[in-house]
């Protein structure tokens, strides 16, 4: 029996099996592919999201005020006095009796310079004073003058003697009762008698004459040694330094132990209370100031003539770090010439110091008010961004809308800036949150009230 055969051109059925798994399979591969080739084309869909809500800041509402103008001029402190202490004699400087930068008072000892070589110089100079005035006692007692008056009065009487015995001899030689000799001889002693009483007169003369000379070489000589005295006197009391002031003195220009020339400096001093501010102002302000009252007119006449001003101007100063100092000063003097160069003149005002706060050398600013200006808009300090000299603002307006304003400002004022231009009274600026705005945001605002005026200043909203 023959076996059974499948028809020709008729697959088998185990190859038409694997024919179909190898054609899955592709499928298969062809559609992990075209899925993993979409994922990459195709990007996600954004999930819709909600829009961010306006930005909270602060704001504050500009105001008006009355704002004083002031006048304003650079000064530099300078004390009433300043005294620098010298040696007016030589020596080693033995003692320092003070503190450098201390204050010291008038009179107080501060310096000693080896006394013992002006001590010395003392009392040589006292012992010749005393040789001096026993010379003189000894010229005004006139013994040589004294013993020729002596001498001329005896002469005197022996010419008087000799006078009346050639007077005796002439009556008795008339009586014939002597000769003629002894009336000769008598007559020769009476010429030289007469000749030894001129002598000796001259010898009084001189004697007299040599006794007022020596008197007053004498006398002389006194003065002299009492002048020695006095400046050995004055050397040794220049040996101590004393406080000319009441004031702070500063560093030493020599330490102790050192040896000193005359007129060498040793130290400065200066007064600490009151303070000296000069300044310069010009021609225009000083009349400005005079017409005002703030530098009364008698004032600068009596500075002018040299007088005493009547002190009733008042200044304010302030210091570097922008600080107005607590005591008011007082006018005090301005310069006699105006400085043809600079068209300013000088100007002293007069500060109290009792804190001992001022030192000279500061540098400070004085200013005097000029005038009050009314309704002038004020805004914080702290709405106000500087950048390159420009000074601007963000204003928040009636739909809470952003809007950035360059303004023009004045001096500070306490904690405002006064706004001459670019802000109107009763709009909002912003002064908390400036970082978080921009120009044409929306912002939630909420309102603080200004800060306080200073002082004796009134204001409107």
């Amino acid at each position: 029996m023959e076996p059974r055969t499948q028809g020709k051109g008729r697959p088998s059925t185990g190859a038409a099996r694997i024919r179909w798994i190898t054609l899955l399979a592709v499928g298969a591969v062809v559609l992990v592919l075209a899925a993993r080739m979409s994922l990459r084309g195709t990007p996600p869909r954004p999930q819709a999201s909600a829009a961010p809500p306006p930005p909270a800041v602060v704001v504050t509402p500009a105001i008006e005020g009355t704002v004083p103008v002031y006048d304003e001029s650079v000064a530099q402190t300078i004390a009433v006095q300043t005294v620098q202490l010298r040696a007016q004699i030589g020596g080693t400087l033995e003692q320092v009796l003070f503190k450098e930068g201390t204050e010291v008072r008038q009179g107080q000892l501060l310096f000693v310079i080896d006394q013992r070589p002006y001590l010395a110089a003392l009392q040589s100079a006292q012992a010749q004073m005393a040789n001096a005035q026993a010379t003189l006692q000894q010229a005004l007692e006139q013994v040589q003058l004294g013993q020729a008056e002596a001498q001329l009065a005896a002469l005197k009487a022996t010419l008087l003697n000799a006078h009346q015995q050639v007077a005796r001899d002439r009556y008795l030689v008339a009586q014939q009762a002597i000769g003629q000799q002894q009336l000769d001889n008598d007559t020769a002693a009476e010429q030289a008698a007469a000749a030894n009483v001129v002598a000796q007169a001259a010898v009084v003369r001189n004697a007299a004459l040599s006794t007022r000379i020596g008197i007053d070489q004498a006398r002389a000589g006194v003065q002299q040694a009492e002048a020695a005295v006095m400046q050995a006197q004055l050397n040794l009391a220049y040996t101590t330094v004393r406080a000319p002031i009441d004031g702070a003195i500063g560093l030493l220009s020599v330490d102790q132990g050192n040896l000193v020339a005359a007129n060498q400096a040793l130290a400065t001093m200066s007064s600490v209370d009151p303070m000296i501010a000069q300044f310069n102002v010009s021609e225009l302000h000083l009349n400005q100031l005079a017409s005002l009252g703030l530098v009364d007119r008698a004032d600068v006449e009596a500075a002018k003539a040299g007088r005493p001003p009547q002190k009733t101007s008042a200044f304010q100063l302030i210091l570097a770090d922008g600080t107005a100092y607590s005591h008011p000063g007082t006018f005090r003097t301005l310069n006699r010439a105006v400085d043809p160069s600079s068209g300013t003149i000088v100007v002293q005002a007069l500060f109290p110091n009792p804190e001992r706060f001022l030192r000279p050398g500061m540098y400070a600013r004085v200013r005097a008010k000029l005038q009050d200006r009314p309704n002038t808009v004020l805004i914080p300090q702290a709405a106000v961004l500087e950048i390159q000299s420009a000074r601007t603002v963000f204003v928040v307006g009636p739909d809470n809308t952003v809007t950035l304003r360059t303004i023009t400002a004045g001096e500070p004022y306490g904690a405002f800036f006064p706004v001459y231009s670019g802000v109107r009274a009763g709009e909002r600026v912003i002064v908390e949150g400036l970082q978080k705005v921009r120009p044409g945001m929306p912002v939630t605002p909420a309102v603080q009230p200004a800060p306080p005026l200073p002082a004796m200043s009134g204001a409107t909203k």
